[in-house]
């Protein structure tokens, strides 16, 4: 997946390429590389974004991976939508102040310009809603690559997320350094009260991280494990947003376990693998990529979920770096 182009279609077990894939001709375009999987219903949702127009639009897959929703969504301005989020009942767009902006393209270095003037809007929306039903809620300008999980609470929803304060970074122009630490994300909270329209904005943490991930089976229903990839203690060196630790969040408890590996040794993505199927929210394992700098290779961890900071259940010592990446899932077999 790749949300610029039409996703490309493997065979499971040769990994051999097919081609582009554009379910029987029924997408209209780019999908985001960010698709729910409904744990429940088996549908697949997905939206892909443009800039130009139509700007915004969305998807839904049944479980045997026919569309069978395709909504234009209208929105105020096009941004680069990264990801969205979902509940078990609603749909949540983020649309940050990244602005997709073509004039004076050479003189600005990019195709974005960050105009924070416009704020953030979260764009909620009934699953089996139009661009009709979309209530939008303003809050501060802030830009989103990736929310950690979405849920309704009463007649609220709750939004938690990896927030930036601000990304100028995406335009050459418009920053000094290729990426500032104090420009990092943090893992951020949003409250939206559907009955009066606010917005309550709660930080979760001070430090800086990326990659928010859940138990997947809870996707879209109440969270309270999280995990993500962070700056260690050491703090983040200017100009590379390496993460060199792992955060196990506890959010009904606000506590956050941390599993450091050391300047220089970057992790990736930690992604939570339930022990077994009905396993509790948080009996699995953790699994990631880290890199050992004296060694100048990589190993493969397998972390009890309960217990990041403790001994690995397993490390597979690879004989070459694998190069930081950015996303990846588990698949049982």
């Amino acid at each position: 997946l790749m949300e610029a182009a039409l996703p490309t279609a493997l065979a499971p077990d040769s990994l051999d390429t097919r081609g582009e894939y554009d379910f029987a001709g029924r997408l209209a375009g780019a999908m985001t590389a960010h698709p729910k999987l409904d744990p429940e219903t088996g549908e697949m949702l997905f939206f892909g974004y443009s800039p130009f127009p139509p700007y915004l639009q969305y998807y839904v897959a049944d479980r045997t991976g026919a569309i069978v929703r395709h909504e234009v969504i209208d929105v105020a301005w096009p941004s680069m939508m990264h990801d969205f989020a979902v509940t078990a009942t609603h749909v949540v767009f983020i649309l940050c102040p990244l602005v997709f902006s073509f004039a004076d393209l050479a003189t600005r270095g990019g195709a974005f310009t960050w105009e924070p003037a416009r704020g953030t809007r979260l764009g909620v929306m009934p699953r089996t809603g139009s661009t009709a039903d979309v209530r939008w809620f303003e809050t501060d300008a802030s830009y989103v690559f990736h929310p950690m999980n979405a849920y309704d609470d009463g007649d609220a929803l709750v939004l938690d997320v990896a927030r930036y304060p601000q990304l100028t970074f995406m335009n050459p122009r418009q920053r000094e350094t290729q990426y500032a630490p104090e420009e990092g994300a943090r893992l951020h909270r949003w409250r939206l009260e559907r009955g009066t329209g606010a917005v309550r904005s709660e930080p979760l943490d001070d430090r800086t991280g990326e990659f928010p991930r859940i138990d997947e089976r809870r996707l879209g229903r109440r969270h309270r494990f999280g995990y993500l990839a962070a700056t260690g203690p050491e703090g983040a060196p200017d100009g590379l947003p390496v993460f060199t630790a792992l955060h196990r969040y506890d959010l009904e408890r606000g506590t956050c376990d941390v599993r450091a590996f050391g300047a220089g040794n970057g992790v990736g993505e930690p992604l939570f693998v339930p022990r077994h199927p009905s396993a509790a929210e948080d009996d699995g394992y953790v699994v990631a990529l880290a890199y050992d700098q004296t060694r100048n290779a990589s190993e493969f961890l397998v972390l009890d979920a309960r217990h990041i900071a403790g001994d690995p259940l397993a490390r597979i010592r690879l004989p070459h770096r694998v190069p930081y990446g950015f996303h990846g899932n588990w698949v049982p077999a």
